[in-house]
């Protein structure tokens, strides 16, 4: 009877021992186990803040990710895009850059002015980006190319879609009143819509055009920069044209995609880059 139960006393103090033991595993690896990746953040706000707060320690690697996640998600904001120039140039100034970190840069700067046309910080530290890298390309006794825009991308860049329709139409109502003050006796009403009209129907000719040419670029071109070293143009097999290359921070016109190419325009020129050479900015209005 007594080995009995001692065999018993023997088996609870294992069962005892095991379930113990179990306790404190699982406490211990629940103390030193990593954060999973629920732990995460998953919103726009809270990767925003994660790449905010890397940013402050100068934690520039951490911030680029956050920042880069944000743009694939397609959350577009000014600070974001700003944010993550200032994390590129982070890690450019650590001397831990990488090629294409100022093209890149150049391009969040972009978005940044694109997004919030008046920012002052944005558009400096866009200027100080491309200053460097005419210095670079000087250093290595590249020239650094300004392409000028066309005289068609000058004038319909002058202003916006909306406000050239809108001057289409204000032209089109003085025409209308034009026509009615005209058919007044001879007088001033008369003088006046002799005036009116015609000078209302030339400007109706120059504005209906520049609202149909701005439309069509809204709809067909997205801004772009290059992020690499330089590109040269191709054509649409992807056989060099040769000429002069496309700098980087460079800013392009990017339009029709074929495969693992873009077609982009930067002045005068168009031709056919790899995708990856162009990092297009802002949300994409082609619709």
């Amino acid at each position: 009877m007594s080995a009995r139960i001692r065999r018993r006393s023997l088996s609870l103090s294992l069962s005892i021992s095991i379930v113990a033991a179990a306790i404190v595993a699982a406490a211990t690896i629940g103390r030193g186990a990593p954060a999973r990746a629920d732990d995460a953040p998953t919103t726009p706000e809270a990767i925003f803040q994660s790449g905010a707060e890397a940013l402050k320690k100068g934690e520039h690697g951490k911030a680029i990710d956050a920042f880069e996640a944000l743009a694939d998600r397609g959350y577009w904001n000014p600070d974001a895009s700003y944010d993550r120039g200032i994390a590129y140039l982070m890690r450019v100034r650590a001397g831990a850059d990488r090629p294409g970190d100022l093209g890149r840069a150049a391009a969040a700067f972009e978005e940044t002015l694109l997004l919030r046309p008046d920012d002052h910080d944005a558009d400096v530290a866009l200027d100080r980006v491309r200053a460097e890298l005419t210095r670079r390309r000087a250093r290595k006794s590249r020239s650094s190319m300004d392409a000028r825009p066309t005289l068609d991308r000058l004038v319909v860049g002058l202003a916006s879609e909306q406000t050239w329709g809108l001057a289409a139409v204000l032209a089109s109502i003085l025409f209308a009143i034009g026509l009615v003050l005209r058919r007044e006796p001879a007088g001033r009403a008369h003088v006046a819509g002799s005036v009116l009209a015609p000078t209302a129907f030339v400007a109706l000719l120059a504005l209906v055009p520049l609202t149909l040419g701005a439309r069509h670029l809204r709809r067909t071109v997205r801004p772009g920069v290059i992020v690499v070293d330089e590109v040269y143009l191709a054509d649409e097999d992807g056989k060099s044209r040769g000429g002069d290359p496309i700098p980087e921070a460079a800013a392009v016109e990017a339009s029709e995609r074929r495969g693992g190419l873009v077609q982009v325009r930067w002045g005068a020129l168009t031709g056919w880059v790899p995708l990856g050479s162009v990092r297009l900015i802002g949300p994409d209005s082609t619709r």
